[in-house]
């Protein structure tokens, strides 16, 4: 479950700092560049706001070369990091293995902010959605700081990584109603006074603070969460799910070829703000070439704002003769938005993917009577698990560390589990990297050794790789149905449906 990034569903830091980075997080994607050798202190200049408003590529520069690396493609449902051989091994610190050695990492060379001969420092970002009531949802996420402590206390007990302990810095996000902003103080906590080697959000991630951490504050940064495909020109943002770009062409491609967009009066829902940019630059030019019009975009806020908004945009989709909505928003708008479609007797046909985390369990309930039959593509593994099906290796090992201290992660399809699955996703993609890059760890070292891990398991979806210039991870989706006779997801094909690649 996500939020809003312009809030992808706004304190003390100063003014400038704030309109700095929500200008660069919201209209300029870094480009790659190579991290700084030093970290950022108050030698440097007078806050990270100051540094974020004054520096960073131009917006020429910035969209010239927006992926800064091309992809690498998984070898298969297996892979070097997998010991089941079944797609469900890969990174998984817990698998096996000591740790490394207890004794402290040699000096490295390279930006080690965050590291000392005995620690490796982090920021977990802890998620607030309490809000989303508002929206008629209810999301209980269980026990997230037990979670965490319970992975990071794993791999401790086992001699950390090459010796060095991880100590981990909480701070909350509010998901719905302050994205941005809460998210924004916790990067500067992080990059300013705590200085970590690397900052973690399970999900509601929003663009401006994701430009704080891996821009001027030159930090490793994991979310399961897919950007628009500028934000990983850093080279330190990684993810588990695949960039939204990715999703938003596999999507039109899908449309394509299954002939559902002949003859379509075509619309999209989108969300304003930084969510615009994957729609603007990848979803519409891709539908044009194809020779599709799109007749209307509807950008709806991700705050409560959005509620009053939402029958207007009903309105305007139904005036401009629209009778196919793509939905390219979030997960939380889709229900309220089809529920008010419905009441409007306006009953067009919807399409939706996993862009954004649109297809999940919590929200199911929430479509109407006339969604049923709606056809989607997910990368998510909670619809077999419905139909009675094992857990994954990746997910049941995920399981064997975060249950014991928090229950409702169980059943799979709690909020709990899902949100968990995330938490271990990033955290053992983390560790995986940290212990391949050897005692003398650094920024440097460490991307270098995430970009050989090749094919990995991802808790709660299917595989994904990670290699040079591509760091997010998902590489695999199948259809999923939404059926009014459960109000669920379901796989469309029943146990047997196929995985199809992400094109």
């Amino acid at each position: 479950m996500r939020s809003a990034r312009s809030g992808r569903p706004a304190f003390g830091v100063a003014m400038g700092f704030l309109a700095g980075a929500l200008a660069v997080g919201l209209l300029v994607p870094y480009v790659r560049t190579a991290p700084e050798e030093t970290a950022l202190t108050s030698t440097g200049p007078a806050s990270l706001g100051d540094a974020v408003a004054d520096s960073g590529p131009s917006v020429g520069e910035a969209l010239e070369d927006p992926t800064a690396g091309g992809e690498a493609s998984a070898t298969g449902d297996g892979g070097p990091l997998d010991a089941g051989g079944d797609g469900g091994g890969a990174v998984d610190p817990a698998a096996g293995g000591d740790g490394g050695p207890t004794a402290p990492a040699a000096p490295a060379a390279g930006r080690t902010v965050g590291l000392t001969d005995t620690e490796i420092r982090i920021g977990i970002g802890l998620t607030d959605v309490g809000a989303a009531k508002d929206f008629g949802a209810s999301f209980d996420l269980g026990n997230q700081r037990a979670r965490w402590e319970a992975l990071i206390e794993d791999v401790n007990a086992r001699g950390g990584i090459h010796g060095r302990k991880i100590v981990p810095d909480f701070r909350t996000v509010d998901a719905v109603n302050a994205p941005v902003e809460t998210a924004q103080a916790a990067c500067v906590a992080w990059v300013e006074d705590v200085k970590v080697f690397a900052a973690f959000f399970a999900s509601n991630l929003s663009a401006a603070p994701l430009v704080c951490l891996t821009g001027q504050g030159q930090t490793l940064t994991f979310t399961s969460d897919g950007f628009e495909e500028g934000y990983y020109g850093s080279g330190l943002l990684f993810t588990t799910y695949a960039s939204e770009n990715r999703h938003l062409r596999d999507h039109v491609r899908y449309l394509e070829q299954k002939g559902l967009l002949k003859g379509k009066r075509i619309g999209i829902l989108a969300l304003e703000g930084a969510e615009r940019l994957a729609v603007d630059n990848t979803m519409v030019p891709m539908l044009q070439d194809l020779g599709h019009e799109v007749r209307h975009i509807e950008s709806l806020p991700m705050n409560t704002s959005a509620l009053q908004r939402i029958p207007v945009s009903v309105s305007n989709f139904k005036a401009a003769g629209v009778d196919f909505i793509i939905m390219a928003g979030h997960i939380v708008l889709a229900g309220p938005f089809a529920q008010s479609a419905a009441r409007s007797n306006y009953t067009p046909e919807f399409a939706i993917s996993d862009f954004n985390r649109q297809i999940n369990d919590q929200m199911a309930q929430y479509y109407p009577d006339s969604f049923d039959g709606t056809i989607a593509l997910s990368v998510s593994r909670f619809p077999e698990y419905r139909a009675g099906g094992a857990f994954a290796p990746a997910d049941q090992r995920c399981l064997d560390r975060v249950h014991p201290v928090d229950k409702k992660v169980l059943p799979p399809t709690a909020s709990a589990f899902e949100v968990a699955m995330y938490e271990c996703g990033i955290f053992d993609l983390f560790v995986a990297a940290a212990e391949a890059a050897g005692p003398q760890l650094s920024q440097e070292a460490f991307v270098a050794a995430a970009e050989q891990l090749g094919t990995i398991a991802v808790p709660g979806a299917l595989d994904g790789s990670i290699g040079p210039g591509k760091h997010h991870a998902v590489d695999f989706e199948r259809e999923v149905v939404w059926r009014k006779s459960c109000k669920c997801w379901q796989l469309a094909g029943g146990p047997g449906t196929p995985t199809r690649r992400l094109e």
